[in-house]
């Protein structure tokens, strides 16, 4: 019963989510109905597969173009923001879930400002036995709460990837007064 109830919400939050993509297509509001249609897809996988111990990278990887395709929504047509990403999908094996997206959410919520020239470069590749990773971007100065705030999510996975990889990866930050860049890569198998 519990697992049944469990599921009442999720359902209840997806008819709700395409009653509202439906309404954005009726409206011709195409940006809106596109967001939506992201969100949906992300939420899908933070239930469904956020939970599995290690998911398909190809998955993984998509996940991080929908958030890259839901946020390119809202610096598209600013002048003032450059964005450029290349993602390698031609990719087998297995992933630990959730790894990848923290740096490209924190370029995001860092290196983008609606008022100073801003740019994001996100490079995501595979190799025949390990996954690469390079988000670069703009440094605007933070207030000390949001840097203080900002370390907490970059510490969890530099943990995360320490139990669930170790030796088998490589975490860089380099961090200065113009850009923000990470560096990862992670050994399969």
């Amino acid at each position: 019963l519990s697992n049944l109830k469990s599921q009442i919400n999720p359902h209840f939050l997806f008819n709700s989510l395409n009653s509202l993509y439906g309404l954005a297509l009726e409206e011709s509001s195409p940006k809106t109905s596109t967001g939506i249609q992201k969100l949906s897809e992300m939420m899908r996988f933070m239930l469904r597969e956020n939970v599995e111990d290690t998911i398909e990278i190809s998955r993984e990887f998509e996940y991080v173009e929908n958030y890259i395709e839901l946020q390119k929504l809202r610096v598209d047509g600013n002048e003032k923001v450059r964005l450029e990403y290349d993602i390698d999908k031609a990719c087998d094996g297995k992933i630990t879930p959730m790894l990848i997206i923290p740096f490209i959410e924190n370029a995001f919520k860092h290196g983008v400002s609606t008022h100073l020239d801003s740019w994001i470069d996100i490079k995501l590749k595979c190799e025949k036995d390990s996954i690469h990773l390079n988000v670069k971007n703009s440094n605007h100065r933070k207030t000390k709460s949001t840097v203080e705030e900002s370390g907490i999510g970059l510490e969890n996975v530099r943990q995360r990837l320490a139990m669930l990889y170790p030796n088998k990866h490589l975490f860089q930050i380099f961090d200065n007064d113009e850009s923000f860049e990470i560096n990862l890569k992670i050994e399969l198998n």
